[in-house]
């Protein structure tokens, strides 16, 4: 469990220092992305064409489009986010049991490997399922990201009239909002976690975002914040009011 939500922190991270740190070739290969008919970037213009088409309804304020389409997305997945936190909480409690094969098998790496798939099939736990929401949202991200790049109107767009979404915030406002977001999006999903495992990423991880942040397109950085602000209140409701 604790491997697991370690490498879904590190491939946040990566990608999205990816996305910060690989504009100018993207930039470069604009147009022929664009014309490409592949499915990939036929899903990135059917993506970018249904932003578009949000922003046409909203006065052409590609941020507030950027918003809604953040929460659709969001609750179009709301369904893997819930199997993922059953998936988490049926692993919580087979720990002490997971803590055994470890004692009994740990020499034996392979006979290890196989009791926990069978104590896994046993309880109906899918190891995979915790990962999914995560795939998603890297998947979006590098979708909203190559979408930009193949449409001006999204480049050159500011949110609100006065913050530009094609480029970095240099106002330090979305970083900052990604960094704390981050931090209490980490506190309240990360309840069943180690305490140790626990501190480490929530105090680590929101600072790596708020820097990488910064060289993020701001279109980018919003869907962050926003996405962030989605699970919050999601994770508010599903833990907090389930226990009071």
């Amino acid at each position: 469990m604790r491997s697991r939500t370690s490498r879904l922190a590190v491939e946040s991270v990566l990608v999205l220092w990816f996305l910060s740190f690989t504009g100018e070739a993207f930039a470069a290969t604009g147009k022929a992305v664009a014309a490409s008919t592949s499915i990939w970037d036929q899903a990135v213009n059917l993506f970018g064409d249904f932003i578009n088409s949000v922003a046409h309804y909203v006065g052409g304020d590609y941020g507030i489009a950027l918003i809604i389409v953040t929460v659709v997305i969001r609750l179009l997945t709301m369904p893997l986010m819930l199997t993922s936190l059953r998936n988490s909480k049926k692993m919580q409690f087979l720990r002490p049991r997971m803590q055994e094969l470890k004692e009994k098998y740990g020499k034996e790496p392979k006979k290890y490997q196989e009791e926990t798939m069978a104590l896994y099939r046993a309880e109906g736990i899918n190891p995979l399922a915790g990962c999914m929401p995560m795939i998603v949202q890297l998947v979006v991200l590098t979708l909203l990201y190559r979408a930009i790049y193949t449409d001006h109107a999204m480049l050159f767009s500011k949110f609100l009239g006065i913050l530009p979404l094609g480029v970095p915030d240099h106002t330090y406002i979305l970083p900052v909002l990604a960094g704390v977001t981050s931090y209490f999006q980490q506190k309240l999903t990360m309840v069943q976690m180690d305490p140790s495992q626990q501190r480490i990423l929530q105090y680590v991880f929101p600072i790596m975002i708020f820097f990488f942040a910064m060289r993020a397109f701001a279109a980018l950085s919003l869907y962050w914040v926003i996405t962030n602000l989605f699970t919050i209140v999601q994770m508010y409701f599903i833990q907090v009011k389930r226990t009071s």
